[in-house]
């Protein structure tokens, strides 16, 4: 006799829906929020406003609190790689971030 078997934690089971929508819903999210860009946008990090930061690829409200709250405490960025200075911003993320900055009288 063969008996089927049955998953005994249907939490177990639960948790693991939950966790794929929350990767569905967040993998819809930031394919709109690629799409939504124009081509030829760039941001000023050392002028643009928290929103506009966070429409950047990777960055997220806390991540552009910190570039608002950097440049408020050193001054305008010089360049694109002066974002090297913000914490959570490494040479990684910096390299994917440079197609979407411009800085404003940077050589």
């Amino acid at each position: 006799m063969i008996r089927a078997s049955l998953d005994r934690r249907p939490g177990r089971t639960v948790a693991l829906l939950l966790a794929c929508l929350a990767c569905v819903i967040c993998l819809q999210w930031g394919i709109s929020q690629g799409a939504s860009m124009p081509a030829g946008w760039r941001v000023d990090p050392s002028t643009a406003s928290q929103a506009e930061l966070s429409m950047l690829p990777g960055v997220g409200p806390s991540l552009a609190r910190a570039i608002i709250l950097e440049r408020t405490a050193l001054g305008p960025f010089r360049s694109v790689d002066d974002l090297a200075r913000v914490k959570g911003i490494g040479p990684a993320r910096l390299a994917a971030l440079r197609p979407w900055l411009r800085v404003e009288g940077a050589p």
